[in-house]
This record gives structure tokens, C-alpha cells and sequence, in this order.
């Protein structure tokens, strides 16, 4: 197991970049384009550093610095996120949803939620080709403390290879949907390969091991002191605040 930087690094977790949708079920997780800029600007005034998921997980960061990552793959991160990272040399991780690619978030429709386009094989490989991490979020999103052990292992298997087989690199990251994860599922997920995962859990990157990193989950209203606030919040959470 890999000993993590005490209250140093954080971990920002994105869904859906664009003007919220008021008829959405999750409207908060909507970050407008100029409001996620914006908000990697101010992180970077305030001294912060990007850095990549890997770099955290290795204990190569130092100081403040921030990986940011992505759940599901929605076209709207292709579209909004990715130039705006690419102009600021910066790069991150998309928990891809294999089931989803080119089709839409069903797993939300099934819920009543609204209607999103999820990004395609091509766009999943030219982020990959630009030096963003692709990891797994499954192959259709359901809770995974809620299936079969035949059905766990094809959801975190299967999702791998197909995502393998589009990047032509090893998939070594995986994201809990809903965060919803149990002893069994992070078993199967060491298992099937993969080196580190990322829960839902407030926090900073130290302290629950390298397949429950702690992430702050960014929403709409995530201007600048809002941001730093709840990074502050991670840090008293993991009892690094200071």
C-alpha cells in the first residue's frame, strides 16, 4: 500500500459541465463552463498546483495541489472541460460508464432524471491520445453492493477490457457509482487489476488507501471561496485541517 502525503493533496470530482438544468434530478451537478474555469483559475492564484491522479496515488505531490476527475463521461465534458484544461496544461481522469459510450445516461433516465448525451469512442480516445487518464465506472452504473458476484465481476471486469480495447492502454482506475462500495466490491475490484479507485467520502487524499480515495465533489455554486471553503471542510473531515 502506497503512504499518501498527509493533508496535502485533494482529489475534485466533477459530473456534468454545463448551465444547470432546473427539470434535472441532480441539477447541482451542473458546473457552468465559465464557472469551471474560473474555478481552476482561482485555485491556481491561490498558489494550488494541478496535478494527476497517478502523481497523488505515487506520493509525488507536495505542497497544495489538486487532481481533478470526472464521473460518467458525458459529451459535456468533452465539450467544456477539456479545452479548458488542455489551454491551461492541465490534465485529469474520466470514469467512463462502458455501456454508455455514444448513447445517453440511462441509468438517470430510469430515475426520471433528465437526458444527457455521453461521449463517444472517438472523444474517449482523443482525450486518452491528450494525455487524460481513462478510468472505469462500470458498464451500466448500478450498486454494486446490490448484485451478484457474478454480475460485480462483469461490471468491473467487462468495463476495463472495453475501455482498454478503445485507449490501447491498461485501465488502471476505477470509480464506485453512487460511491456505493463494501468490502466484497473492493475485493473485486483489486482483483480484476486495477491499482487505485475513488469513492464519494469528503476528504483528503490519506487517509482510507489507495482504493477509497476521498474526493470533493465540485457543484454549481462552486466559485472560488466556495471551493476553498470545501476543500477547507475535506481537510477537517480527514482531520488535516490547519
Amino acid at each position: 500500500m502506497h503512504k499518501m502525503l498527509i493533508g496535502a493533496p485533494i482529489v475534485l470530482l466533477y459530473h456534468r459541465i454545463g448551465r444547470p438544468k432546473l427539470s434535472s434530478l441532480v441539477a447541482g451537478q451542473y458546473v457552468c463552463p465559465g464557472l469551471f474555469r474560473s474555478g481552476l483559475d482561482y485555485l491556481t492564484s491561490k498558489s494550488w498546483r494541478a496535478a494527476t491522479l497517478e502523481d497523488i496515488v505515487e506520493n509525488r505531490c507536495d505542497g497544495n495541489q489538486f487532481a481533478i476527475t470526472f464521473d460518467d463521461g458525458y459529451q459535456s465534458v468533452y465539450e467544456h472541460a477539456y479545452p479548458a484544461m488542455v489551454e491551461r496544461h492541465m490534465t485529469g481522469t474520466v470514469y467512463v460508464v462502458s455501456g454508455a459510450i455514444g448513447g445517453i445516461n440511462e441509468w438517470d433516465r430510469r430515475a426520471g432524471d433528465t437526458r444527457e448525451p455521453m461521449m463517444s469512442t472517438a472523444q474517449v480516445r482523443e482525450m486518452s491520445d491528450a494525455g487524460f487518464e481513462i478510468g472505469a465506472h462500470t458498464v451500466s452504473h448500478p450498486r454494486l453492493t446490490l448484485i451478484s458476484d457474478d454480475q460485480l465481476e462483469r461490471e468491473i471486469v467487462d468495463s476495463k477490457h472495453a475501455l482498454e480495447d478503445i485507449i490501447g492502454k491498461e485501465v488502471v482506475s476505477f470509480s464506485y457509482p453512487y460511491g456505493d462500495r463494501d468490502e466484497r466490491v473492493i475485493e473485486a475490484v483489486k482483483a480484476a487489476g486495477y491499482k487505485y479507485a475513488v469513492s464519494t467520502k469528503l476528504g483528503v487524499a490519506n487517509l482510507d488507501g489507495v482504493f477509497e480515495i476521498p474526493r470533493v465533489n465540485v457543484r454549481w455554486n462552486a466559485l472560488g471561496w466556495l471551493l476553498m471553503r470545501k476543500i477547507w471542510r475535506a481537510r477537517r473531515a480527514s482531520g488535516t485541517a490547519h
